[in-house]
């Protein structure tokens, strides 16, 4: 079983600028607001064959008030219950406070093993690292985050604990990104997935500040879901850390190979949720929609919303998935879909195939002339995948009318049967010879 370390201490002390060093990585947004670390970020840290799953976790107590702090305490508590490592780290700049010291004394009960990091050293302080000694650790180590002193240091005590040749992670059949605007319920899905409530669920719109990986298990396959932050209107992203949120969310949509897009059966399809749908479908990965609290709903209100999904043209090639992450009912339907839409990205596609399709769409319906032009397909062959591009070739394409680009988009994607696919069109133009 892999072994598990965590990073452990107050707000502010530079756990996640630590995990960061260590995992080399951004996955953990790093500032100087108090508290931004909500939820357990998880990465993996490698030493040749060895390897360790590292745990940033949400800081212990705050100075400022904060309504997940008792929830943040827990899932410390839990990580700290899970470990065989802790890394308590602590800010030289500040000195020994209250709270060090009642962390040190549930770390003392734990009877885990403890490394106390001894962050900002580059800063001088009145008392020096000395004073932490006070706390009773004999493991200690002197490091700066921030100037990347001693990191690897504390990446060589972490395997000195460990035997050699860990085991590595578990082969990934595909990474999910979930996408929505807040509290439709991201986190609440993945922990339905769970026994354990990993990531922070609340009422309070904004609550996953950060793109959190969780590995989940489902009839022998092993998914990578990712939980983004939720996406507001821009007059309501004031903050610059949840700016890096959001675009830390589509980041992670762009390294994954499907995307979960969730709506809330209560507050449906509003302006905000097809802003966001269009900024996933430019990104083109394999999508299936999921209708959250649908245990809220009516037979009748399901067909009415499933009339609406229809509807929209932008929504209407996308698999609907009813789902209840409260009641957990819908799972089975939701992970079949996601087997499907996976395979459907990963179709090979022959030119011939491609090619005949486009003798059926022609013949169906001819290009219109644009001014004098009339713009000629000649053949087309496959590009890249998830998205699938198709590649048109012949004269005057440049003419080619959207409403016919839609048209034929919509043909391919009829004959091909490619639920949950997005699809891009190119079209490339011949030089005249006689110009």
């Amino acid at each position: 079983m892999k072994k598990i370390v965590s990073l452990v201490g107050r707000t502010n002390v530079g756990k996640s600028s630590i995990f960061n060093m260590l995992t080399k990585s951004t996955k953990a947004i790093v500032s100087d607001l108090e508290g931004l670390t909500r939820d357990r970020k998880i990465s993996q840290l490698k030493d040749g064959s060895s390897e360790v799953d590292l745990i940033d976790t949400g800081g212990f107590f705050s100075s400022k008030k904060d309504e997940f702090e008792e929830q943040i305490i827990l899932q410390a508590y839990e990580a700290i219950f899970n470990s065989d490592l802790v890394i308590f780290v602590v800010d030289n700049k500040a000195g020994i406070t209250p709270y060090d010291k009642e962390i040190a004394k549930i770390l003392r009960k734990s009877n885990k093993n403890i490394l106390l990091a001894i962050n900002k050293i580059d800063v001088k302080s009145a008392e020096g690292p000395d004073v932490f000694q006070s706390l009773g650790f004999k493991e200690q180590i002197l490091v700066s985050a921030s100037h990347n002193q001693n990191i690897s240091e504390i990446k060589k005590r972490i395997f000195e604990h460990f035997p050699k040749n860990l085991k590595t992670e578990r082969d990934i059949f595909t990474k999910i990104c979930i996408v929505g605007k807040p509290n439709v319920g991201k986190s609440s899905t993945i922990n339905s997935f769970l026994e354990e409530e990993r990531l922070i669920v609340s009422d309070i719109p904004g609550t996953t500040v950060d793109s959190i990986d969780t590995e989940v298990s489902y009839k022998g396959k092993n998914y990578l879901f990712v939980d983004t932050a939720g996406v507001r209107k821009k007059s309501k992203v004031i903050q610059k850390e949840e700016k890096f949120s959001v675009i830390k969310s589509f980041d992670s949509l762009q390294k994954s190979d499907l995307c979960l897009f969730l709506l809330d059966a209560k507050n449906f399809l509003k302006d905000q949720d097809l802003t966001i749908f269009n900024k996933v479908l430019s990104i083109g990965r394999g999508t299936i929609i999921v209708v959250n609290k649908s245990d809220l709903l009516s037979r009748e209100e399901i067909k009415s919303l499933s009339e609406q999904i229809k509807n929209q043209p932008e929504l209407k090639n996308f698999p609907v998935v009813f789902y209840s992450a409260k009641e957990k009912t819908g799972i089975r339907d939701l992970f079949n879909q996601i087997y499907r839409v996976f395979e459907n990205t990963k179709t090979r596609l022959s030119t011939n195939k491609l090619n005949s399709i486009l003798k059926k769409a022609l013949d169906r319906k001819t290009i219109p002339f644009k001014g004098k032009f009339k713009p000629k397909i000649r053949y087309v062959h496959k590009g890249s995948s998830n998205p699938h591009t198709f590649i048109f070739h012949g004269n005057s394409l440049e003419k080619i009318e959207g409403s016919y680009e839609r048209f034929l988009k919509n043909f391919y994607l009829k004959n091909l049967r490619l639920d949950g696919v997005h699809l891009n069109l190119k079209f490339i133009s011949s030089k005249n010879p006689f110009k």
